[in-house]
């Protein structure tokens, strides 16, 4: 991994490598833990030769078919060339199709097994924040026959507004030149890892619920974040500190929620106060992924609107459309 620079990026590196969520993952010997080392391998290779990046792109595949959600570590075929890409896609696609063709039943077997469970939990998605207020919406909903309908609506309607503010978040950040020239100036390793991990975070964060050691990739995003940090635009240091602070409290979480809880079930602290402490301290912390995951999905945009590939088919559709006057 990138080193850090400075002795605030150390103690932010620190905690997040000794954090919850890692230490979590390790106690439990997960999976993720191996889908984390291979994704960090892919973004080494995929600062090599051609064909040490297309031994790169095939550890990403490899770790797909181990586990479905790192298939977006390989959101970096698309800094390839035209002919590469497409030969790329082509053999991803040949290859997911004999997979599913071989463990399709298997596969059907296991999506009941996808972790899911209640929004108030360490498990992180953007379903939590606005389906619990929908819960809650329809709680209160009389007649208690229209809860159900009331429940789904207000949460159908939060879960809009907030993907709305998302993307209202990453237009004001994408039209912040000084931000594309730091996300530009960063080192090719501090690049590389920060679109993998926003990649996969992003990903899992929008696919579904994940328990909270799946967070082990933050700490992909952190570097390139840090890197940020260190631009003289005083703007864009507060956005690369302050998302990274974030992160850190977020990988932190459920340590602090444990806390919390223990410190609340105190004889002398009033219910009220307690029920109180701990939805705010929910909300904070669902406000934070919305926020990190915010700026994570503005890297990925940075990142795919220099691809080639998309540059390409731009220049055509707009050929296209002259013609078409």
């Amino acid at each position: 991994m990138p080193p850090p620079r400075r002795l605030i990026e150390l103690v932010l590196v620190l905690a997040a490598t000794l954090s919850t969520m890692v230490v979590f993952a390790v106690e439990r010997a997960n999976p993720d833990i191996m889908l984390f080392m291979l994704a960090l391998v892919t973004g080494l290779l995929a600062e090599g030769e051609p064909f040490v990046r297309l031994l790169g792109y095939f550890v990403a595949l490899m770790s797909a078919l181990l586990k479905y959600y790192p298939i977006t570590v390989l959101i970096i075929v698309f800094r390839e060339r035209i002919v590469v890409f497409v030969l790329v896609v082509l053999i991803i696609m040949c290859s997911l199709g004999i997979f599913w063709a071989e463990y399709h039943v298997e596969i059907a077997r296991g999506l009941p097994n996808i972790a899911r469970g209640p929004y108030n939990s360490d498990l992180f998605a953007a379903k939590n924040l606005p389906f619990l207020l929908g819960e809650a919406a329809g709680n209160v909903a009389e007649p208690s026959s229209l809860a159900p309908l009331v429940g789904r609506a207000a949460a159908c309607g939060l879960y809009a507004a907030l993907v709305g503010a998302c993307v209202a978040v990453c237009r004001r950040l994408l039209g912040f030149g000084e931000l594309r020239s730091a996300l530009a100036s960063l080192t090719r390793f501090e690049g590389v890892f920060l679109v993998i991990g926003s990649a996969v975070i992003v990903g899992c964060f929008f696919a579904g619920q994940s328990i909270g050691y799946r967070g082990i990739f933050l700490l992909l995003v952190l570097p390139g974040l840090l890197g940020i940090s260190r631009q003289p635009n005083r703007d864009v240091r507060q956005l690369g500190l302050g998302t990274s602070i974030v992160i850190v409290l977020l990988m932190w979480g459920e340590c602090i929620r444990h806390a919390l809880y223990s410190a609340l079930e105190n004889p002398s602290v009033s219910q009220i106060l307690a029920g109180d402490l701990k939805i705010l301290c929910w909300l904070i912390r669902e406000f934070g992924w919305w926020w990190s995951v915010s700026v994570m999905l503005t890297v990925l945009i940075d990142f795919l609107r220099d691809s080639p590939i998309l540059n390409t088919m731009r220049s055509l559709f707009d050929r296209l459309a002259v013609q078409a006057r």
